[in-house]
């Protein structure tokens, strides 16, 4: 019972005795990560006031104009109008807080290659 108990202690040792760490090389992989960050945006609503100068533009228009030109100092008006209305809401614009978000490649590492060599062979596992 002893000489087994001693070859059970010894064995091990043994076959560790013929292994040798060669190399533990880390491995990196390239991921797609989110970068945010908050940024300060001025933000204008030019579309309602566009609209608003359009038409009030094209009635003014439509009243000043007589006969066949008429139509023309409509379309003038609504043009004038609209112009003038984008400009003003371009004066009345404001600053927002927007969080800004952009995909970026990053390289991180994920386990290892570890080389070892046994009987004179060589072997190379990825440990995760």
């Amino acid at each position: 019972m002893r000489s087994i108990l001693l070859a059970a202690v010894l064995l091990p040792s043994v076959a560790f005795a013929q292994l040798e760490l060669v190399s533990v090389k880390p491995r990196f992989v390239t991921v797609t990560q989110q970068e945010c960050e908050v940024q300060e945006v001025y933000v204008e609503n030019t579309t309602g006031a566009s609209i608003v100068g359009g038409v009030i533009g094209a009635a003014i228009g439509n009243e000043i104009g007589g006969g066949s030109g008429r139509k023309i100092a409509t379309v003038a008006g609504a043009i004038a109008g609209a112009n003038i209305g984008r400009t003003q809401a371009e004066k009345n614009g404001r600053l927002e807080y927007r969080n800004v978000c952009r995909d970026v490649q990053v390289q991180v590492q994920r386990g290892e290659y570890v080389t070892i060599r046994y009987n004179g062979q060589t072997f190379t596992q990825l440990f995760n």
